[in-house]
Protein backbone atom coordinates (compact mmCIF):
# COMPACT_ATOMS: atom_id res chain seq x y z
CA UNK A 1 0.00 0.00 0.00
CA UNK A 2 2.85 2.38 0.84
CA UNK A 3 4.62 1.56 -2.42
CA UNK A 4 1.48 2.33 -4.40
CA UNK A 5 1.02 5.62 -2.57
CA UNK A 6 4.65 6.59 -3.18
CA UNK A 7 4.26 5.83 -6.88
CA UNK A 8 1.20 8.05 -7.02
CA UNK A 9 2.97 10.82 -5.15
CA UNK A 10 6.16 10.84 -7.20
CA UNK A 11 4.49 10.24 -10.55
CA UNK A 12 1.86 12.95 -10.23
CA UNK A 13 2.74 15.71 -12.73
CA UNK A 14 2.10 18.54 -10.27
CA UNK A 15 4.43 17.01 -7.69
CA UNK A 16 7.14 16.55 -10.30
CA UNK A 17 6.75 20.18 -11.33
CA UNK A 18 7.19 21.25 -7.70
CA UNK A 19 10.40 19.23 -7.46
CA UNK A 20 11.64 20.78 -10.68
CA UNK A 21 10.90 24.32 -9.56
CA UNK A 22 12.57 24.04 -6.17
CA UNK A 23 15.61 22.37 -7.78
CA UNK A 24 15.84 25.35 -10.12
CA UNK A 25 16.32 27.83 -7.26
CA UNK A 26 19.92 26.89 -6.34
CA UNK A 27 20.80 26.86 -10.03
CA UNK A 28 19.46 30.38 -10.49
CA UNK A 29 21.15 31.52 -7.30
CA UNK A 30 24.50 30.17 -8.46
CA UNK A 31 24.19 31.67 -11.93
CA UNK A 32 23.26 35.08 -10.54
CA UNK A 33 26.18 35.11 -8.11
CA UNK A 34 28.57 33.87 -10.78
CA UNK A 35 27.37 36.50 -13.25
CA UNK A 36 26.89 39.52 -11.02
CA UNK A 37 29.16 38.69 -8.11
CA UNK A 38 28.11 39.07 -4.47
CA UNK A 39 28.68 41.55 -1.70
CA UNK A 40 28.96 39.09 1.16
CA UNK A 41 32.56 39.86 1.93
CA UNK A 42 31.61 42.13 4.82
CA UNK A 43 29.53 39.42 6.48
CA UNK A 44 26.22 40.59 5.05
CA UNK A 45 23.52 38.27 3.80
CA UNK A 46 22.42 34.88 5.13
CA UNK A 47 24.84 32.46 6.83
CA UNK A 48 27.55 31.13 4.47
CA UNK A 49 26.78 33.78 1.83
CA UNK A 50 30.17 35.43 2.16
CA UNK A 51 31.78 32.03 1.43
CA UNK A 52 29.47 31.09 -1.43
CA UNK A 53 32.12 31.19 -4.16
CA UNK A 54 34.76 29.34 -2.14
CA UNK A 55 33.35 25.80 -2.30
CA UNK A 56 30.34 24.07 -3.93
CA UNK A 57 28.82 23.05 -0.58
CA UNK A 58 28.18 26.67 0.32
CA UNK A 59 25.72 27.07 -2.56
CA UNK A 60 23.71 24.19 -1.12
CA UNK A 61 23.79 25.75 2.34
CA UNK A 62 22.78 29.22 1.13
CA UNK A 63 19.94 27.68 -0.89
CA UNK A 64 18.70 25.79 2.18
CA UNK A 65 18.93 28.92 4.31
CA UNK A 66 17.02 31.15 1.91
CA UNK A 67 14.39 28.57 0.97
CA UNK A 68 13.63 27.21 4.43
CA UNK A 69 11.52 30.17 5.47
CA UNK A 70 8.96 30.04 2.65
CA UNK A 71 9.63 28.06 -0.52
CA UNK A 72 10.23 24.71 1.16
CA UNK A 73 7.17 25.06 3.47
CA UNK A 74 5.14 26.02 0.40
CA UNK A 75 6.30 22.96 -1.52
CA UNK A 76 5.59 20.47 1.27
CA UNK A 77 2.25 22.14 2.04
CA UNK A 78 1.09 21.47 -1.51
CA UNK A 79 1.77 17.77 -1.08
CA UNK A 80 0.47 17.39 2.46
CA UNK A 81 -2.66 19.42 1.71
CA UNK A 82 -3.47 17.13 -1.20
CA UNK A 83 -3.04 13.90 0.75
CA UNK A 84 -6.73 13.36 1.52
CA UNK A 85 -8.35 16.35 -0.16
CA UNK A 86 -7.21 15.21 -3.59
CA UNK A 87 -8.82 11.82 -3.15
CA UNK A 88 -11.95 13.40 -1.68
CA UNK A 89 -12.41 15.78 -4.59
CA UNK A 90 -11.89 12.99 -7.14
CA UNK A 91 -14.27 10.63 -5.34
CA UNK A 92 -11.56 8.06 -4.67
CA UNK A 93 -11.61 8.59 -0.91
CA UNK A 94 -14.95 6.88 -0.41
CA UNK A 95 -13.53 3.68 -1.87
CA UNK A 96 -10.38 3.93 0.23
CA UNK A 97 -12.47 4.35 3.37
CA UNK A 98 -14.24 1.03 2.87
CA UNK A 99 -11.08 -0.84 1.87
CA UNK A 100 -10.06 -3.69 4.22
CA UNK A 101 -6.68 -2.03 4.89
CA UNK A 102 -8.27 0.15 7.58
CA UNK A 103 -8.31 3.87 8.20
CA UNK A 104 -5.37 3.88 10.58
CA UNK A 105 -3.13 2.24 8.00
CA UNK A 106 -4.39 4.59 5.29
CA UNK A 107 -3.57 7.62 7.44
CA UNK A 108 -0.11 6.24 8.20
CA UNK A 109 0.59 5.58 4.53
CA UNK A 110 -0.48 9.08 3.50
CA UNK A 111 1.68 10.66 6.19
CA UNK A 112 4.74 8.57 5.37
CA UNK A 113 4.39 9.41 1.70
CA UNK A 114 4.24 13.15 2.44
CA UNK A 115 7.21 12.92 4.82
CA UNK A 116 9.33 10.98 2.32
CA UNK A 117 8.48 13.50 -0.39
CA UNK A 118 9.65 16.25 1.95
CA UNK A 119 12.97 14.51 2.57
CA UNK A 120 13.51 13.92 -1.15
CA UNK A 121 12.65 17.52 -2.02
CA UNK A 122 15.11 19.00 0.48
CA UNK A 123 17.88 16.56 -0.41
CA UNK A 124 17.30 17.47 -4.07
CA UNK A 125 17.97 21.12 -3.25
CA UNK A 126 21.22 20.22 -1.51
CA UNK A 127 22.40 17.90 -4.30
CA UNK A 128 21.52 20.27 -7.13
CA UNK A 129 23.15 23.12 -5.23
CA UNK A 130 26.33 21.10 -4.77
CA UNK A 131 26.49 20.02 -8.40
CA UNK A 132 25.80 23.56 -9.63
CA UNK A 133 28.42 24.93 -7.25
CA UNK A 134 30.97 22.41 -8.53
CA UNK A 135 30.35 23.61 -12.09
CA UNK A 136 30.44 27.33 -11.31
CA UNK A 137 32.90 27.73 -8.44
CA UNK A 138 36.32 26.36 -7.45
CA UNK A 139 36.71 23.65 -4.85
CA UNK A 140 38.44 25.55 -2.07
CA UNK A 141 38.71 25.15 1.69
CA UNK A 142 35.56 24.66 3.74
CA UNK A 143 35.79 27.04 6.68
CA UNK A 144 33.23 26.58 9.45
CA UNK A 145 31.51 29.41 11.29
CA UNK A 146 34.07 28.95 14.04
CA UNK A 147 36.97 29.50 11.65
CA UNK A 148 38.17 25.91 11.53
CA UNK A 149 38.62 23.97 8.29
CA UNK A 150 37.03 20.64 7.42
CA UNK A 151 37.77 18.28 4.55
CA UNK A 152 35.67 18.35 1.41
CA UNK A 153 34.25 14.94 2.25
CA UNK A 154 33.45 16.14 5.74
CA UNK A 155 31.79 19.24 4.32
CA UNK A 156 29.61 17.15 2.03
CA UNK A 157 28.60 14.96 4.96
CA UNK A 158 27.69 17.98 7.08
CA UNK A 159 25.69 19.46 4.20
CA UNK A 160 23.65 16.27 3.86
CA UNK A 161 23.06 16.28 7.63
CA UNK A 162 21.92 19.90 7.36
CA UNK A 163 19.53 19.00 4.55
CA UNK A 164 18.03 16.15 6.57
CA UNK A 165 17.57 18.49 9.53
CA UNK A 166 15.81 21.05 7.31
CA UNK A 167 13.55 18.26 6.04
CA UNK A 168 12.66 17.20 9.59
CA UNK A 169 12.01 20.87 10.42
CA UNK A 170 9.16 20.72 7.90
CA UNK A 171 7.42 17.79 9.60
CA UNK A 172 5.22 20.14 11.63
CA UNK A 173 3.94 21.75 8.43
CA UNK A 174 3.37 18.34 6.87
CA UNK A 175 1.35 17.31 9.91
CA UNK A 176 -0.81 20.44 9.76
CA UNK A 177 -1.36 19.96 6.03
CA UNK A 178 -2.46 16.34 6.45
CA UNK A 179 -4.77 17.24 9.34
CA UNK A 180 -6.52 20.02 7.43
CA UNK A 181 -6.69 17.74 4.41
CA UNK A 182 -8.95 15.41 6.39
CA UNK A 183 -11.32 18.31 7.03
CA UNK A 184 -11.94 19.49 3.48
CA UNK A 185 -12.09 18.27 -0.10
CA UNK A 186 -10.21 21.36 -1.29
CA UNK A 187 -6.50 20.72 -1.69
CA UNK A 188 -5.89 24.43 -2.21
CA UNK A 189 -7.55 25.31 1.10
CA UNK A 190 -5.63 22.65 3.03
CA UNK A 191 -2.33 23.73 1.51
CA UNK A 192 -3.10 27.39 2.17
CA UNK A 193 -3.74 26.72 5.85
CA UNK A 194 -0.45 24.83 6.19
CA UNK A 195 1.46 27.66 4.51
CA UNK A 196 -0.35 30.20 6.69
CA UNK A 197 0.74 28.35 9.83
CA UNK A 198 4.36 28.57 8.69
CA UNK A 199 4.13 32.26 7.77
CA UNK A 200 2.22 33.30 10.90
CA UNK A 201 4.64 31.33 13.06
CA UNK A 202 7.58 33.24 11.60
CA UNK A 203 5.80 36.58 12.03
CA UNK A 204 4.87 35.90 15.65
CA UNK A 205 8.41 34.74 16.34
CA UNK A 206 9.71 38.21 15.40
CA UNK A 207 7.49 40.11 17.85
CA UNK A 208 9.42 40.87 21.07
CA UNK A 209 6.28 40.98 23.20
CA UNK A 210 5.52 37.36 22.27
CA UNK A 211 8.88 35.99 23.28
CA UNK A 212 7.23 33.61 25.75
CA UNK A 213 5.38 31.69 23.04
CA UNK A 214 8.37 31.29 20.73
CA UNK A 215 9.30 27.83 22.11
CA UNK A 216 5.98 26.40 20.89
CA UNK A 217 6.05 27.95 17.41
CA UNK A 218 6.97 25.42 14.70
CA UNK A 219 9.46 27.76 13.02
CA UNK A 220 11.36 28.88 16.14
CA UNK A 221 14.37 26.66 15.54
CA UNK A 222 14.38 26.70 11.76
CA UNK A 223 17.90 27.49 10.70
CA UNK A 224 19.43 25.58 13.60
CA UNK A 225 21.29 23.46 11.07
CA UNK A 226 23.92 26.20 10.83
CA UNK A 227 25.10 25.10 14.28
CA UNK A 228 26.37 21.90 12.68
CA UNK A 229 29.06 24.06 11.09
CA UNK A 230 30.55 25.23 14.37
CA UNK A 231 33.53 23.71 16.11
CA UNK A 232 32.65 22.24 18.48
CA UNK A 233 29.10 21.71 17.28
CA UNK A 234 26.38 23.44 19.28
CA UNK A 235 23.44 21.04 19.22
CA UNK A 236 21.11 22.61 21.80
CA UNK A 237 18.83 24.27 19.23
CA UNK A 238 19.07 21.26 16.93
CA UNK A 239 17.72 18.99 19.67
CA UNK A 240 14.95 21.47 20.49
CA UNK A 241 14.01 21.65 16.83
CA UNK A 242 13.77 17.87 16.55
CA UNK A 243 11.69 17.67 19.73
CA UNK A 244 9.38 20.45 18.60
CA UNK A 245 8.80 18.89 15.19
CA UNK A 246 7.97 15.52 16.72
CA UNK A 247 5.49 17.11 19.13
CA UNK A 248 3.80 19.13 16.38
CA UNK A 249 3.63 16.13 14.06
CA UNK A 250 2.16 13.83 16.70
CA UNK A 251 -0.37 16.46 17.79
CA UNK A 252 -1.48 17.13 14.20
CA UNK A 253 -1.74 13.44 13.36
CA UNK A 254 -3.72 12.75 16.54
CA UNK A 255 -6.18 15.44 15.48
CA UNK A 256 -6.23 14.01 11.95
CA UNK A 257 -7.00 10.53 13.28
CA UNK A 258 -9.72 11.85 15.60
CA UNK A 259 -11.45 13.41 12.60
CA UNK A 260 -10.62 10.75 10.03
CA UNK A 261 -11.83 7.77 12.02
CA UNK A 262 -15.41 9.06 11.73
CA UNK A 263 -15.14 10.27 8.14
CA UNK A 264 -18.34 9.72 6.18
CA UNK A 265 -17.77 7.29 3.30
CA UNK A 266 -20.03 9.49 1.17
CA UNK A 267 -17.76 12.55 1.60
Amino acid sequence: MLVDELKRTFRRPRNLVVLGLIALVPVLLGVVVKTLGHSGGNGGGPPFFSQLTQNPVFLSLVALTTMETFLIPLAVSLIAGDSFSGDASSGALRYLLVAPAGRGRLLLVKVLSALLYTVVAVLLIAVVGGVTGAVLFPIGPIVTLSGTTVTNLGGVGLTLEAALLVAVSMFSIVGVGVFVSTLTDSSAAASAVAVAVAVVSEILGQIPQLVHIRPILPSTYWGSFVDLFRSPQVLHNVKLDLLEQVVWLLAALSAAWFNFRGKDIFS
